[in-house]
């Protein structure tokens, strides 16, 4: 007959373990003769004894805290000091430059393929949006939204490259379903968030820029900079910029889109020598 037990410190075993019956123990009294510990409770510390006889320490015996009988005096420790919090300490990881340039240069022509095969050549001339799928409010929305770009390239320098990637850049913004949140603003509005966003993602616009922001929005009747509309553009087009660290401090502070169909031939050429110094680093 076997049962459970956990004593009380008063002269008997104490923690987790069993009483075992006599052999002759038949008619059930509960009678014990031997104890058998249990595995003791983990995580309770070390218990310490020390003997000292007539003044002089004669014997030191280590053991585990459960099992000892000493378990509520523990956990009466714990509850008045209880363990610190651990520390937590943050290891900043930094990119080997070449690695650091070559990661942000895939981020921006959008991806490591993208930036293999990536050339300098100028986008191809576009047609309007096309929009002929989409519901009826929405479909004139963009075509206004299209017409408006197509005035305003008029007067740019690069017009037919940046229509092209303006077009783009609507057609990606129509896919992302971002007519929900443009629907109460007028198309000359939108146009001028989309011409924004392609500027930023060219460097076209900025410190150091060849163009001013005006330049590309004049005929869109501002010259004020959309730029919260164009940064959250920016962000569901191309995502998060990083999933850490920051980008390299030898590029230019630009939109991060993703997509070598949204960049002109001028910014791409300078993409190319970017990727040459890395390799040339990378070698070195």
């Amino acid at each position: 007959m076997l049962e459970d037990w956990i004593r009380a410190p008063e002269g008997l075993p104490s923690g987790p373990g069993r009483w075992l019956a006599r052999d002759d123990d038949h008619d059930g009294t509960g009678q014990y003769d031997a104890y058998e510990p249990g595995p003791p409770r983990e995580g309770m510390g070390e218990l310490t004894q020390i003997v000292v006889l007539r003044g002089r320490v004669i014997d030191v015996t280590y053991e585990a805290v459960s099992g000892s009988g000493y378990e509520c005096a523990a956990m009466e420790m714990e509850h008045l000091h209880p363990s610190p919090a651990p520390r937590v300490e943050r290891i900043s990881v930094r990119e080997p430059p070449h690695e650091a340039m070559v990661d942000w240069l895939g981020r921006v022509v959008g991806g490591e393929e993208a930036l293999d095969t990536l050339d300098a050549r100028p986008l191809p001339a576009s047609s309007p949006v096309e929009a002929s799928s989409l519901p009826d409010p929405e479909r004139e929305l963009v075509l206004a939204i299209d017409e408006q770009l197509a005035r305003a390239a008029a007067g740019w320098l690069l017009a037919d490259e940046m229509l092209s990637a303006c077009r783009n850049l609507l057609a990606a913004a129509v896919d992302a379903d971002m007519l929900r949140i443009w629907r109460d603003l007028e198309p000359e509005k939108i146009a001028a968030v989309v011409v924004h966003c392609i500027a930023k993602a060219n460097a076209l616009v900025g410190s150091g820029a060849p163009f001013t922001v005006a330049h590309w929005l004049r005929d869109l009747g501002t010259t004020s900079a959309p730029s919260s509309r164009s940064a959250t553009l920016s962000k569901v087009i191309g995502g998060r910029q990083w999933s850490h660290g920051c980008a390299p401090s030898e590029v230019p502070d630009v939109y991060v889109l993703g997509d070598v169909r949204l960049l002109v031939s001028s910014f791409r050429r300078e993409l190319l020598t970017y990727r040459a110094l890395a390799g040339k680093v990378r070698d070195e």
